[in-house]
């Protein structure tokens, strides 16, 4: 009974084991192998219709129960064929980047799913997504070199940004990570270069001395590991040491940075305007060092303004155009002028400034200049001189002595030819009416001072003549207070001024004084 029992049992559990192996291992899995087969033949198609086609199938796979190795190849498959669409939805990125992420989770990354992963953040505009990722698993990218042109292009869109913001050290992070991948660097705009000293310059001119330094720091060190010239972060450097630093120091310091220009010059076009900013660096250390000296020891001595022309002419050398040299020249000659020669040659060296390029243009210097043409020299005190001694013998009120005695003055100075016509402005208080003796004698003050001043100008002050001309002005002043008392009085202070004024101007000879 047993066996017949189990005869009967056996072939139905044989044939329903059959059955079921057939179903899981033939039927069931063609459910998902046949849409899976039919998207593969669609995937290579850049048609959209084609590629919805292919999302469609690859969805029925899904719906189908595949396990294993199979479901993670038709989640790759199905990430990629939205990628693909992405390109003419691209909401269809984020839905790949899903895809991805639970493919990811499931099973790991591999070669492809990294690379896919990449690519779909790229699209996605996730630079940093991207770059966090290839610096993660480079050796899985690697074998991809399109990934690294990838990673690239989101480093320089990262840098671009922080360009725009101004934000100098992220933006020099990015280009050269740029540079390490090998890919893309033509597209690293020149002046990236000068980023870190773009940054130290403003914040030289905001005040931030401390940041300036550390930005001119990286920016030496920036180059030197890339094998570039060093000098203007040096410069930058050296400004930041400006205020405090010692000026013989300074001035060695940028000797060496002349030099370094000469001999390995950049190679961007900057090596005029460095030469010219190092020469004229060079001229202004050398003032800082005269104004180091102890109080009372002197002018510059004959080396000392060697040395000052020397660094001029190298100034010029570097800019002819620009006024610079002259202007420090021509002050410095001009303040230790000696006498009227020293003087009217400072006066030529800051006179040749103006009419350059870039020339002398600060409005002091320039009013300087004016006043000194007005004031003239020597030959124009003569002159003023005569004009004032005709004012005064053509005078009705003056006596016959003081008539005389203008005559002697006007046959003394007639050797020197007619005075002609003076500049306008240059007597600045012209005759005033003569029933206002004390604005007439103030008039005649300010004419003997101008009369005088190239010659007294240069004198010390206790010398004799000083005197003479302060006392005789005093005498005039006190004249013309006590005019009520009469005229002769102030006529008399008059005389003797002028005659003050022409002793001074023409020294007599002892024949001449007897003659007197």
């Amino acid at each position: 009974m047993i066996t017949i029992l189990l005869a009967g049992v056996l072939p139905l559990l044989f044939l329903s084991t059959v059955a079921s192996a057939a179903y899981f291992l033939v039927v069931l899995p063609s459910l998902w192998r046949l849409p899976y087969e039919q998207s593969l033949a669609l995937l290579d198609s850049d048609d959209r219709d084609e590629l919805e086609r292919a999302d469609r199938l690859l969805g029925q796979a899904l719906n189908a129960g595949p396990r294993g190795r199979a479901l993670g190849r038709i989640r790759f498959a199905q990430a990629h064929v939205r990628a693909m669409l992405g390109t003419y939805e691209p909401a269809r990125y984020g839905a790949a980047a899903t895809v991805l992420d639970e493919l990811i989770t499931a099973e790991g990354r591999t070669e492809h799913t990294a690379y896919l992963e990449l690519w779909v953040q790229a699209r996605l505009e996730n630079h940093d997504r991207v770059t966090d990722l290839y610096t993660e698993h480079r050796d899985l990218l690697d074998a991809r070199p399109q990934s690294r042109r990838i990673a690239a292009i989101s480093h320089l869109q990262l840098a671009a940004g922080h360009w725009r913001r101004r934000e100098t050290d992220g933006s020099l992070h990015h280009f050269d990570r740029v540079r390490e991948l090998g890919e893309l660097t033509e597209k690293i705009p020149p002046e990236v270069n000068d980023l870190q000293l773009v940054k130290g310059v403003q914040a030289v001119f905001d005040g931030r001395t401390d940041e300036a330094r550390a930005a001119f720091g990286d920016a030496r060190k920036r180059s030197a590991e890339r094998g570039l010239p060093t000098v203007e972060a040096e410069l930058g450097l050296l400004v930041c040491d400006w205020a405090d630093g010692d000026p013989q120091r300074l001035g060695e310091w940028l000797g060496h940075l002349a030099e370094e220009v000469e001999q390995n010059p950049p190679e961007d076009g900057t090596a005029e305007l460095l030469r010219t900013g190092i020469a004229l660096l060079r001229l202004l250390t050398l003032l800082r060092e005269w104004l180091l000296r102890p109080a009372l020891s002197g002018a510059p001595s004959a080396a000392d303004f060697g040395e000052l022309r020397r660094r001029g002419d190298a100034l010029r050398e570097a800019d002819p155009e620009l006024g610079d040299a002259c202007l420090v020249d021509g002050l410095v000659r001009y303040y230790f002028a000696l006498d009227q020669s020293e003087r009217e040659g400072a006066l030529a060296v800051l006179e040749s400034g103006t009419g350059l390029a870039k020339g002398i243009l600060l409005p002091e210097v320039l009013d300087l200049m004016e006043r000194e043409r007005a004031l003239g020299g020597e030959g124009d005190a003569i002159s003023r001189f005569r004009v004032l001694v005709e004012e005064l013998h053509d005078d009705p009120e003056g006596s016959e002595e003081n008539r005389a005695q203008y005559r002697r003055l006007k046959a003394k100075f007639t050797r020197f030819g007619d005075p002609g016509d003076l500049e306008d402005g240059a007597v600045p208080n012209q005759r005033v009416p003569l029933d206002d003796h004390r604005r007439r004698s103030a008039a005649l003050r300010s004419r003997v001072e101008l009369i005088l001043y190239p010659r007294l100008r240069d004198l010390a002050d206790d010398d004799p003549a000083r005197g003479a001309v302060r006392e005789l002005l005093d005498e005039l002043e006190q004249a013309s207070s006590v005019y009520v008392e009469g005229a002769e009085v102030l006529h008399g202070a008059e005389r003797n001024l002028i005659t003050s004024t022409g002793q001074i101007l023409l020294p007599e000879e002892p024949d001449d004084q007897d003659r007197a």
